[in-house]
């Protein structure tokens, strides 16, 4: 009996010891994983400093081996170049504003959305009517024509109306359901597996319509996201344009009252222009001049701390650059991803076999066609944008700024 119990005490320690060496295990690996990252974190934080004295260092190399002349130069080019910049970004960012919407493209997607005459070769409102009357839910004649009746005025009805895109047919087809099974629920004589016929029929349709429902409200979405990531940026642009203008001698009218923000920085930049700059540069130099006529340039380096100060930070300007190409590129593929999934809902309709000829047309070159067309307006609206925004243009101009800091 000792024995046993001293066996079963070895067996617990034995447990025990094995249990607690788990936890210790685990517990050791935690904290050498911790001590990692902790020491991985000190080190980024090292190469970012380094990173920064290296750049530093490289500023201080670069100033002390540039004559007094050359730094002028520089900056002198700079200032130039970055009204060139203030000048093509706000352009840019304007009439990127002004594409998003396109009317002639989301026209021609909301026609698809009609619940009158869709370019898919149905009205859903006759369908709806036509598949009420054809499966007869009620017995008696009488009530059928009440019910047609109600769903004409459901179909009329302003509040119909006021529901956007595709939500039109699915709100209609909710309303002819619920008044269907709403009478069922009132008249014991109705039959239900005619409701039920009815549903499927009408759900055939609902399916493309609320495909075409989700893509528009993600496009809807990822538009109004696009106009804000323009606007703000315009904001952050804005700022940044009147505290070098007023560095460099421009003092532009304020906002009108019925001026939008579009149109006052069209009036700033048309001012604040290359022209401009070459004439306060002048305006610069000639405080400088000597009676010999030569410019004193290292006084002039020295004393010009607004100059310098504008130069100093063209590193901003780049940054506002990056940002609006990163949101031209991004709106092109969220453009790109609304087409697909146009296209994957007019591929509902066929499917679902509800596309109709039209005219002398058959439904699969209905369906041709719309495919067709929708490629040649999504094409159309992508060449108006890159005509008006000259990407390449805008880069090529920030790069050509010397963007580094003189001391």
């Amino acid at each position: 009996m000792k024995k046993n119990f001293l066996l079963l005490i070895f067996f617990s320690l034995i447990l025990s010891f094995s249990g607690n060496s788990q936890v210790y295990s685990d517990t050791l690996i935690l904290n050498i994983q911790t001590n990692v990252d902790k020491l991985k974190g000190d080190n980024e934080n090292l190469r970012s400093r380094l990173e920064m004295q290296s750049r530093s260092l490289n500023d201080i190399s670069k100033n002390q081996n540039l004559t007094d002349r050359t730094k002028w130069e520089k900056i002198k080019n700079n200032l130039l170049k970055s009204a060139d910049v203030y000048k093509i970004l706000s352009d840019d960012i304007i009439d990127l504003k002004s594409q998003v919407i396109n009317q002639d493209y989301q026209g021609y997607i909301k026609k698809l959305s009609s619940v009158e005459k869709s370019p898919l070769g149905f009205s859903f409102e006759e369908v709806i009517l036509k598949t009420a009357e054809s499966k007869a839910i009620f017995s008696k004649k009488a009530k059928n024509e009440r019910f047609m009746n109600t769903l004409k005025a459901l179909k009329d009805s302003p509040l119909v109306g006021l529901v956007p895109y595709a939500s039109q047919a699915v709100s209609l087809s909710t309303s002819a359901l619920n008044v269907a099974y709403a009478s069922g629920m009132q008249d014991k004589k109705v039959r239900f597996e005619k409701i039920k016929e009815f549903e499927k029929e009408l759900l055939r349709y609902t399916g493309f319509y609320n495909s075409l429902d989700k893509a528009n409200i993600l496009n809807q979405g990822s538009s109004n996201q696009t106009v804000t990531l323009l606007e703000n940026l315009q904001m952050d642009l804005l700022d940044k344009f009147k505290k070098d203008a007023d560095k460099l001698g421009y003092k532009p009218r304020d906002q009108r009252g019925d001026e939008g923000l579009d149109d006052y920085f069209n009036y700033m930049v048309g001012e604040f222009n290359p022209d401009f700059m070459k004439k306060h540069i002048a305006g610069v130099e000639s405080k400088y001049t000597t009676k010999d006529g030569k410019v004193n340039l290292g006084e002039m380096l020295q004393m010009e701390l607004d100059v310098r100060h504008v130069n100093n930070n063209l590193d901003y300007l780049q940054d506002l650059v990056t940002r609006f190409i990163s949101t031209h590129d991004q709106y092109f593929e969220l453009e790109n991803k609304y087409f697909e999934q146009v296209k994957q809902a007019i591929n509902v309709a066929k499917a679902n076999n509800i596309i109709e000829g039209v005219g002398e047309k058959p439904a699969q070159m209905v369906y041709e066609d719309l495919l067709k067309d929708l490629a040649q307006k999504k094409k159309k609206k992508d060449s108006a944008i890159k005509s008006s925004i000259n990407v390449k243009e805008l880069k090529d101009k920030i790069e050509s700024v010397d963007i580094y800091k003189i001391l």
